[in-house]
């Protein structure tokens, strides 16, 4: 869950720019990628169950027929004992599938079950060739069609699937006496069955990430705040829990930056209110090119407060981005002649540092950037306050009633 940042002008957001770069490798960046890879377990795992439930439902048929009245659709020795092997083994799968602990790993669990239904088809039907039956490669096709297309495996796997299933096809026909020209002959058009499977599981998986990245984009742009086109409040209330909770799993340290123009009511009052927007405008973006990395995250806080969070941010550059957000506000230079701070347009800065042994909340570190934003309106603003989560002088929870509002 990565992922958000701004998406006007140069700043893109990391769906917008994976769009852009393109994944002919179907591979998106590192955090992208975990998204992808939970969203699409999350889509993919009912319709594997499905795709489980349906040909076991058929055998179980089968096998009812054979076990109440003696008659089988396959008849023979060679096919009862093939109903013996796979009922119990993709009955084992598809409960496997089902179960709340293996669910993450479901395509582990299809892959790997799929495989080894594979390679007990193929000996079965190596074993009813040698026989003289007619239809073994047609059920060893179907096992890899099945595979590549039907199970929602990830491509990457569906190769790994279909080439294993291939290379059984040779190795127990070698195993088993299979005569050379036959086997060769049908390995070479399993081997083309398997090749066009996975061109067609190549082309599922790429229209999947393309409307995964493209449905993303469309939910930014209706999680933006309309004047800035940061982030708006709802979001970075929510995405600020998640982020917080990932970041004490990995041991990761958060940085919380919050950000104010100073005076802005005077400057609304003085400038007019269509001024006063297109300030917010340049501001925001302002802070939303600290926001470089896959984690970082920008959102208008409210009014013109706005919010920045670093993830796992190194000590310099944690250090050095507000204070460089504070300076690059300033070299906008956009007049304000009602501050009595300078002569443009200028910001205050609280920034909280928690790392990863804070004991504090998330509600408490956002508390602490916000005294320091309260202590640097205090001691003549335009300035930087740092305070990190191990201070002791903010006690959590003791906010002030009413909340104070500097102008």
């Amino acid at each position: 869950m990565e992922f958000f940042a701004l998406d006007r002008d140069n700043v893109k957001s990391p769906y917008a720019a994976q769009l852009s770069r393109g994944f002919a490798g179907l591979r998106f960046s590192r955090l992208l990628e975990k998204e992808f890879r939970e969203h699409y377990t999350e889509q993919n795992l009912p319709r594997a169950r499905l795709s489980m439930a349906i040909p076991l439902v058929l055998l179980w048929a089968v096998a009812g027929l054979e076990v109440t009245v003696g008659l089988s659709p396959l008849g023979s020795l060679v096919d009862r004992r093939w109903l013996a092997i796979l009922v119990p083994l993709m009955t084992a799968v598809l409960i496997a599938m089902y179960l709340p602990s293996a669910a993450r790993r479901y395509t582990w669990i299809a892959a790997v079950g799929v495989t080894v239904v594979g390679f007990a088809t193929t000996f079965l039907c190596h074993t009813a060739a040698l026989n003289g039956a007619s239809y073994v490669l047609a059920a060893e096709a179907l096992v890899v069609l099945y595979a590549c297309l039907f199970l929602g495996l990830l491509f990457y796997v569906a190769v790994a699937v279909g080439t294993m299933l291939v290379a059984a096809h040779v190795g127990i026909g070698l195993a088993v006496g299979l005569p050379a020209e036959p086997m060769w002959y049908t390995t070479a058009i399993l081997g083309a069955a398997a090749v066009a499977a996975t061109i067609s599981a190549y082309k599922q998986e790429h229209a999947v990430r393309t409307n995964f990245l493209e449905t993303r984009v469309l939910h930014e742009l209706a999680e933006r705040d309309g004047m800035t086109g940061l982030y708006n409040r709802r979001i970075f209330d929510d995405y600020a829990k998640r982020i917080w909770r990932q970041s004490r799993r990995e041991g990761e340290r958060l940085e919380i930056v919050l950000v104010d123009i100073d005076y802005f009511k005077v400057y609304n009052d003085l400038y007019g209110h269509q001024a006063g927007d297109d300030t917010l405008r340049r501001v925001a973006d302002t802070i939303a090119r600290g926001a470089k990395r896959p984690f970082d995250f920008t959102a208008r806080y409210g009014g013109e407060e706005f919010v920045l969070i670093l993830y796992g941010p190194p000590e310099e550059y944690a250090r050095a981005l507000p204070e460089q957000i504070r300076r690059d506000v300033m070299d906008l230079a956009i007049a304000h002649e009602g501050s009595p701070v300078a002569s443009v347009v200028t910001v205050s800065v609280g920034v909280a540092l928690a790392d990863e042994r804070s004991g504090r909340s998330l509600a408490g570190a956002i508390q602490v950037a916000d005294e320091a934003l309260y202590q640097a309106k205090q001691e003549g603003r335009n300035r930087v306050v740092y305070k990190t989560t191990d201070d002791d002088e903010v006690q959590t929870g003791n906010f002030r009633v009413p909340r104070r509002r500097l102008a």
